[in-house]
């Protein structure tokens, strides 16, 4: 296997992406030559000391079936002209240019499922735009070698309506030199929220939560489609002074602000079997992070918080149930005392180390 070349083709930001860069970190250890091969997004430079190659794209589009079209017509023409042993496609955008090379070159493909692509939020309302992108699914999912995915609920999904057994690779951290303790109370306790900016994150409503809690603050590291009405939200409720925004953050310097907060929001609208079936990056790094999560009660979320308890769940994103579990896991010391051990036991058990096993039997 030594110097074997595997291409990585991603179409979301590489340089958020803990998850590929973690996928690259495994293969660059185990003796592949991974190569990164994605879009360069506005802003956004790639930290040092990250693992492979990276090679991005200048698009013309940058949202749209052009976008998807031209990226696929580049990701096509890159991998024709340049050799490898593997292709690893991220996602249903990616997959259509990886399996015709395959088929051209003999290339075994591995199809790694972030997503459950066809149930998306943003799908949901544009029926023509979902039924083409479940054609291509149905078409082009039993033509890869491989398929990973990200939780349970979907990996059934995939099974039932394809006969595709999917391998289980959970989007869980390295395991950190230095775990992050729960922090102690305080008068002015910060709710964070790490992730994208998206419809059915539970923004809008976790915003409006603080209205009930005058002495907390929130922190919101990420960007995305939403965050515009978020900005005007925040202003128009007059929370400036209480709820910031960081923009996007290199997952490297996420740990610095999450250490000034006291519990994690992983609240999710059901908008979908994506979102239903979920298991989001931040439900695994809050604990790695010293973070008790308040979370969508979600079969495939539930199942971890209450396995591992590590916060509270919630049946709806009303902004008052929001504020009154946000002050009962800022304040409760019982349940604080609780958290204290059961979050560093949940980061020894659920980590990448731990999961890497799963490459054995993917290449």
């Amino acid at each position: 296997m030594e110097g074997k070349r595997i291409i990585i083709t991603v179409s979301n930001n590489i340089v958020t992406d803990n998850r590929v860069a973690k996928i690259s970190g495994y293969l660059e250890a185990t003796g592949w030559k991974p190569v990164l091969l994605g879009r360069r997004w506005p802003g956004g430079k790639i930290p040092e000391g990250r693992a492979g190659k990276i090679k991005r794209f200048h698009l013309l589009f940058n949202k749209g079936p052009l976008f998807y079209l031209e990226l696929n017509i580049r990701l096509f023409f890159y991998l024709l002209l340049n050799s490898c042993d593997r292709i690893w496609a991220v996602d249903l955008d990616t997959l259509a240019s990886a399996i015709l090379i395959s088929k051209i070159r003999k290339i075994p493909v591995i199809f790694d499922s972030h997503e459950y692509f066809t149930e998306m939020p943003e799908l949901q309302a544009r029926p023509a735009v979902k039924w083409i992108w479940s054609q291509l699914e149905r078409f082009l999912i039993t033509k890869a070698d491989r398929c990973v995915t990200v939780s349970e609920g979907i990996r059934n999904i995939y099974k039932i309506k394809y006969g595709v057994d999917a391998l289980l690779l959970k989007n869980v951290p390295n395991y950190p030199k230095q775990l992050h303790r729960l922090r102690e109370l305080s008068d002015s306790p910060v709710v964070y929220y790490q992730g994208a900016l998206n419809v059915g994150r539970g923004l809008v409503e976790s915003i409006k939560a603080m209205l009930y809690l005058p002495n907390y603050f929130m922190l919101i590291v990420g960007t995305g489609d939403e965050q515009e009405e978020l900005h005007e939200l925040v202003n128009h409720l007059q929370l400036t002074d209480r709820v910031r925004f960081t923009g996007a953050l290199p997952f490297e310097e996420l740990a610095v602000e999450a250490q000034k907060a006291h519990v994690g929001l992983c609240l999710l609208e059901n908008m979908g079997l994506n979102y239903y079936h979920s298991l989001p990056n931040r439900l695994f790094d809050y604990p790695a992070l010293g973070l008790p999560i308040i979370a969508t009660a979600f079969p495939d979320i539930s199942e971890i918080v209450t396995k591992y308890e590590i916060g509270l769940l919630l049946d709806n994103l009303e902004p008052q149930n929001i504020a009154a579990a946000i002050k009962t896991a800022c304040e409760d010391e019982g349940l604080r005392e609780k958290w204290a051990l059961s979050l560093p036991a949940c980061v020894k058990e659920l980590n990448w180390e731990n999961q890497c096993r799963v490459f054995e039997k993917l290449l």
